[in-house]
């Protein structure tokens, strides 16, 4: 009896430890049979089992419906869900804002369809002239502080505004911190329309910007007898034909008067301008060869311009007359080379006025106002000796044309120049020294400047 009883209490143990692993091992709820009770009675010495402790049944994850409701994704092009879990279709891009040297900071709409680029630059300047027999003048000055907004939008349309900051910015008799302001249509490639306040789309130095100069500043012939910013509209194109850069035009009729002035007489000004690269398109109004590429590239240009009824003495700017009025004819020519980083340019302009000069009688009193005409030439050329470090020289000659403005003098230029670029144009230390002598009086100046630039 003792041998049986004792089988069964073996028999009862080993079903509750396989129950027991039965239930560690599925989420499920223990199973409800349970194994065939032991005898009610037991002998004495044989005092019953304990069974091992049965473990708690692990819990069952929660269904998808009691987690948490996705939220959308934080990457564009990811798919994301609403809260109520039905999927929305992710947007193509986000809008953005973006900040980087040498471009600006640039404000993308999502949908492209609008692009604003910010732009700012200043030139801090020493300049030091010493005439011979005279004392030296040293000046520091702010040369140049500009803002730059271009924006981009509808695809085809443009907007350029340029405001600029400084005293030298300004012309003296009017405050006009407006230097451009623009709206262009390039939806056409031989017809792009601009219209505004704008460079007259004259000679090569001066259309190019004086951020991307590989001296201090531009030849003084060409201050004299270019075309500045005036009010108007062109045509033009810079890729005729779509050839490749290699040819392109500009035309344009504008007030006649300068930036931004009101007119009191009939008065306008015709220009036309034919350029050509023969080698392939390049970037002629960025002076100095940064790229050093062993490709040949030049680049030709003419123009010609009429101003009617000009009321400045330069016939865009300088004095404004007070009860006078000339016709101006211009013409102008330039050939652009660079090529191993070498880059030269050489430029030659021409000013004729109607009639030297206007007499008429003010309280009584005969008063003469005098037209400026002239013509002159400059040849420059720099090399890049590396990628950092470019050494430059001019020659440049402006002669009046007799009769004219007897304050016009005609005066020579010889110089040279160092240039550091630490990041091309948009980082630059540059010091350039020239000698400016008078070419009837023999007089002369000798001229140094220093001059940094930082455009971000």
């Amino acid at each position: 009896m003792t041998e049986r009883f004792s089988h069964r209490t073996l028999l009862t143990s080993i079903a509750l430890v396989l129950s027991a692993q039965a239930t560690l091992a599925q989420p499920a709820p223990a199973p409800t049979t349970t194994p065939e009770p032991a005898a009610e009675t037991a002998p004495a010495e044989a005092p019953p089992p304990v069974a091992p402790p049965v473990a708690e049944p692990a819990p069952a994850p929660l269904p998808p419906a009691a987690a948490e409701p996705s939220r959308p994704a934080v990457h564009p092009g990811l798919p994301s869900t609403d809260p109520n879990g039905d999927t929305v279709a992710p947007p193509a891009s986000k809008d953005f804002i973006e900040a980087k040297f040498g471009k600006g900071v640039t404000f993308q709409a999502a949908d492209g369809a609008f692009k604003l680029q910010l732009r700012g630059r200043i030139q801090p300047r020493f300049t030091s002239s010493i005439p011979e027999g005279g004392d030296a003048i040293n000046e520091f000055i702010i040369r140049r502080a500009r803002l730059a907004f271009n924006g981009r939008f509808l695809d085809a349309w443009e907007l350029y505004l340029q405001l600029g900051l400084s005293v030298q910015d300004n012309e003296p008799d009017q405050y006009n911190p407006l230097r451009d302001a623009t709206i262009t249509y390039a939806g056409l490639r031989d017809v792009v329309v601009r219209a505004g306040q704008m460079k007259v789309p004259f000679d090569r130095q001066r259309m190019t910007s004086s951020s991307a100069l590989e001296f201090a500043d531009r030849s003084i012939v060409m201050t004299e007898l270019t075309l500045d910013r005036d009010m108007g509209l062109q045509l033009f194109s810079e890729d005729l034909g779509g050839l490749g850069g290699v040819l392109g035009y500009n035309v344009g009729i504008f007030g006649g008067d300068g930036r931004n002035r009101r007119a009191e007489n009939a008065g306008l000004m015709w220009v036309a301008r034919v350029w050509t690269s023969p080698f392939g398109e390049f970037d002629p109004g960025v002076e100095a060869d940064f790229d050093r590429a062993k490709k040949f590239r030049l680049a030709l240009g003419v123009a010609a311009a009429q101003n009617f009824m000009s009321v400045r003495a330069r016939s865009t700017s300088s004095t404004t007359y007070e009860n006078s009025t000339f016709d101006y004819t211009h013409l102008t020519a330039d050939l652009t080379i660079k090529c191993r980083g070498l880059f030269w340019l050489t430029e030659f302009l021409y000013r004729k006025a109607d009639r030297p000069s206007n007499t008429v009688t003010v309280d009584g009193a005969d008063v003469t106002e005098y037209s400026r005409s002239a013509w002159g030439f400059f040849t420059q050329a720099g090399y890049m000796w590396n990628k950092h470090l470019e050494t430059s020289a001019r020659y440049g000659e402006l002669r009046p044309l007799d009769p004219t403005d007897p304050t016009l003098i005609g005066q020579r230029e010889v110089g040279g120049a160092v240039s550091w670029y630490f990041l091309k144009h948009d980082l630059k230390v540059q010091a350039d020294y020239f000698y400016l002598p008078t070419l009837d009086t023999g007089a002369a100046t000798h001229q140094l400047r220093l001059q940094s630039q930082l455009y971000f």
